[in-house]
């Protein structure tokens, strides 16, 4: 959910759990009533994602914190939310009583057609002592989990554990892909569980790998992420008068990358287009719709609001190696045929 540095605390010494991708729980999920459930659910309690990764993700939390803000997900003052009351059999995988003995965070991940989740780490420390659980309740054929370039659909009725401490991303097929997602701590149920789960290392996808911004085999690099932003509400975007679904990004912060380029940015200003382009299905806001559709020497011109008035900004997209003299050295080995030493980040 976060960045995709590597996160030291996350050695296999350190985790709670052995965590392997893929492995498939031998529990039954009651995919009738959980589909039944997800049906019954208000429009108006969907949320969106706290984190860029998440570029098409519709979110609605099931239990953890309640400010409404990203810490919901690893605080340890956790609660079901108010809706769970209305979904009896969601509340019951939740509960310690339940097949996986109890939930500590647990949330719905709503994923639109053709979208993506960019390759990234599960590095904060209250989800490296958890297992991760997923089960899926709808889903297509071309829906598939990626865990370091090796893809694996999972079906409905199932329930899958993988490492979420290594790179993971998610690429969807033409449909809506629904998963309704659990972070379990050690318990006996959980342990017995994993100790029968069948083992499937999924399939080689190197493009789709690539294509959520795990490095492929040409080195092609990512451009730079230089400011982070957070898309506006609903009700926001009607009071603005812009498309609910367009990007309307608030931008949060400049990035010291950003910075460094003197990008003509200001937290707080809202920005509605890339390149006269408002909204893509593939984007949760303007900067993922820059990560995903532009390289790096490309310039971009922004439609910005700020304060009410509306202008233009124009940034030149820079790749990780303009920074950094080890990427640089990385890039000129690949160009001469020698090995690079380990595989670098995306620039996050």
């Amino acid at each position: 959910m976060t960045r995709t540095h590597p996160n030291p605390k996350a050695t296999p010494e350190s985790r709670s759990f052995a965590k392997r991708s893929f492995l498939k729980l031998p529990v039954a999920i009651d995919a009738k009533r959980l589909v039944d459930e997800y049906n019954g659910i208000p429009a108006d309690a969907w949320g969106v994602s706290h984190w860029d990764v998440h570029c098409s993700i519709d979110v609605l939390l099931l239990r953890g914190g309640t400010t409404g803000k990203a810490d919901d997900f690893t605080t340890r003052a956790v609660a079901n939310a108010p809706i769970v009351s209305q979904l009896p059999y969601i509340a019951s995988l939740l509960a310690e009583e339940g097949a996986f003995g109890g939930a500590v965070y647990a949330f719905i991940f709503r994923t639109k057609p053709n979208g993506i989740t960019r390759a990234h780490q599960d590095d904060h420390e209250a989800w490296e002592t958890s297992l991760r659980i997923h089960m899926p309740i709808v889903t297509n054929d071309g829906a598939v989990l990626l865990s370091e370039g090796f893809a694996k659909h999972l079906c409905v009725g199932e329930a899958w554990t993988f490492d979420n401490q290594v790179q993971h991303s998610v690429v969807n097929g033409d449909e809506v892909r629904v998963h309704m997602i659990i972070d379990v701590l050690p318990n006996t149920k959980i342990e017995t569980l994993l100790k029968n789960a069948t083992f499937d290392p999924g399939v080689r996808d190197p493009e789709r790998w690539a294509l959520t911004g795990g490095l492929d085999a040409s080195g092609r690099v990512l451009p730079l992420v230089f400011a982070g932003g957070e898309p506006l509400t609903i009700k926001e975007k009607k009071a603005l008068g812009l498309k609910e679904d367009g990007f309307a990004t608030r931008v949060t912060h400049i990035g010291k990358k950003g910075r460094l380029l003197g990008v003509a940015l200001r937290p707080a200003d809202i920005i509605v287009k890339v390149n006269g382009v408002d909204h893509s299905a593939l984007s949760r806001t303007a900067l993922d719709y820059i990560q995903f559709k532009h390289e790096p020497g490309e310039t971009v011109t922004l439609s910005v609001l700020r304060g009410g008035r509306a202008m233009d900004v124009e940034v030149r997209l820079r790749p990780d190696y303009f920074f950094s003299p080890r990427a640089r050295l990385e890039k000129l080995m690949r160009k001469v045929g020698i090995a690079a030493p380990g595989q670098r980040r995306s620039g996050y």
